[in-house]
């Protein structure tokens, strides 16, 4: 994901003029067959980058991801000895790509638009085990804490659909001859409907375990298998060079 994030930036950069960009907090809410399933909602990140060939229209890259549960359970490091433990940490995750199309039919300070995507979502679920004793130091690109890890669950999905939003102007930043950039900030909230195809996935409470006190714990995964609509709804920060 890191290296995702990093080549959206780059290419931000490239295309520089006449280009925005998006960084916004986004909720999911499961929708029809996927909120039927009791899905949890989500909560994570949202990024989109446009080129704009003229000031109404936006061609463009979304990226984001959200989670959708987790759980924890502290687990004997050594079968023979409770004394010691380590942290078991479970964590759904939808991770998403979209191409972009996006109108804005007018100008001003604030700005509506309506757009339409279409791409790929994927549904996954990570375990690992974590060193309870332990900091994670931000100097290193791996979790310092991790013992193991194993993805219980992978499926791929493709997504489409439509939204709508509305940019509110905040500043202009820049306009002097000696200024490298300008362009305009500004606060935005967004709409989307994202409907997605069938995929096999697990959720919260699809993961049971044996009683420990009958042997060595035995794992069952009860995996569901249904389509996976979505609502999105997302607010943060807009920058458009101008």
């Amino acid at each position: 994901m890191k290296k995702i994030i990093l080549s959206f930036f780059i290419i931000t950069h490239l295309l520089a003029s006449d280009f925005g960009v998006e960084i916004g907090l986004i909720g999911q809410l499961p929708q029809k067959e996927f909120k039927d399933e009791g899905v949890s909602n989500g909560l994570g990140f949202d990024l989109s980058g446009f080129w704009n060939p003229n000031p109404n229209i936006g061609l463009g890259l979304n990226l984001g991801g959200t989670q959708y549960g987790s759980s924890k359970r502290q687990i004997p490091f050594s079968y023979f000895s409770s004394a010691v433990t380590i942290t078991e940490k479970t964590t759904n995750d939808i991770f998403y790509g979209h191409l972009l199309f996006r109108i804005r039919p007018f100008t001003g300070n604030v700005k509506p638009y309506l757009e339409t995507l279409i791409g790929l979502k994927n549904l996954s679920t990570t375990t690992e085990l974590l060193n309870e004793n332990c900091v994670d130091s931000s100097e290193t690109e791996y979790d310092d804490c991790e013992i193991a890890s194993s993805k219980n669950a992978s499926d791929n999905a493709f997504s489409y659909g439509a939204g709508g939003g509305l940019n509110v102007k905040i500043t202009s930043i820049g306009g002097e001859e000696e200024s490298d950039i300008n362009g305009i900030l500004s606060f935005f909230l967004n709409v989307r409907y994202m409907m997605g195809a069938e995929a096999e996935y697990l959720k919260e409470g699809s993961i049971t375990f044996s009683d420990p006190s009958d042997g060595p714990v035995q794992t069952t995964f009860s995996p569901s298998k249904s389509k996976t609509d979505v609502m999105q709804i997302s607010i943060g920060l807009h920058f458009e060079i101008e």
